[in-house]
């Protein structure tokens, strides 16, 4: 499986993630790049979907609701962002902008109204202690209000490591990056138990990668250059599981 992919976004929806990369929940992620007086249609059709508005600010309809003015931050380092979870069944529409969202899909058959998380209902979680200590930002949690997706962001301040000591998920998870300067950089270390996964993936603007299940990660902001991560966990019952690689637990003091 290709871990990592580094795609050239454009105006517009930009498709990273789909059906032919034959993951087991992750159905599809995307970047949409929205000027303004431009509307992108979109289907949520066997699939559950979140729009996280990450720039900017747009409208939403979904179904039998109509939500106005999305969003609002500029920065995706300061403040907490706006989303929508929309079940599966439903077709929206996104207009406005200018914006960029991340579309997340996930398999599902769950059946319901769209809901607006807004930035003050964002839960905001400092995370980890020493050089592994980071701000992280949940939108939808474990066994809230989605069947299979858990979606959230993570501030990874310069030379400070995330997911420490390294961790690994019974669901699928995907990261989409960027960083506080142009010429910023991280790494993130993917490795199976086996080791017959064992890669080191530099990190930058607009980076994706994709841990499979059952796969250890574990991230490094360069010196100097803070890292923006948006993550999406997809796997049954939107239950969030992870297991600690032993060999490594010692840096705790347990």
């Amino acid at each position: 499986m290709q871990l990592k992919h580094q795609p050239n976004l454009k105006t517009g929806y930009n498709k990273i993630i789909g059906p032919e990369n034959n993951l087991n929940y992750i159905e599809e992620f995307g970047i949409l790049s929205l000027k303004p007086g431009s509307v992108f249609e979109g289907s949520s059709q066997n699939t559950e979907t979140a729009l996280v508005v990450l720039r900017g600010s747009c409208g939403v309809e979904a179904g039998e609701k109509n939500f106005e003015k999305v969003g609002q931050r500029e920065n995706l380092f300061e403040g907490n962002p706006a989303t929508i979870y929309i079940p599966a069944g439903l077709d929206f529409d996104i207009s406005g902008g200018p914006c960029q969202i991340a579309i997340c899909k996930a398999k599902s058959s769950k059946r319901g109204e769209p809901v607006l998380i807004s930035p003050e209902q964002v839960v905001i979680k400092d995370s980890g202690k020493d050089n592994w200590s980071r701000e992280v930002r949940i939108m939808i949690g474990p066994e809230t209000i989605s069947q299979n997706l858990i979606i959230g962001e993570t501030i990874n301040p310069p030379g400070n490591w995330s997911g420490t000591p390294p961790h690994k998920h019974d669901n699928e998870e995907l990261y989409y990056f960027y960083c506080s300067k142009p010429e910023g950089w991280g790494v993130e270390r993917i490795y199976s138990e086996d080791r017959t996964t064992d890669e080191l993936i530099k990190l930058k603007d607009n980076t994706v990668t994709i841990m499979p299940k059952e796969h250890y990660h574990q991230i490094v902001a360069g010196p100097g250059y803070t890292i923006y991560y948006l993550w999406f966990i997809a796997g049954k019952d939107n239950k969030l599981n992870a297991l600690e690689d032993p060999k490594h637990n010692w840096i705790k003091g347990e």
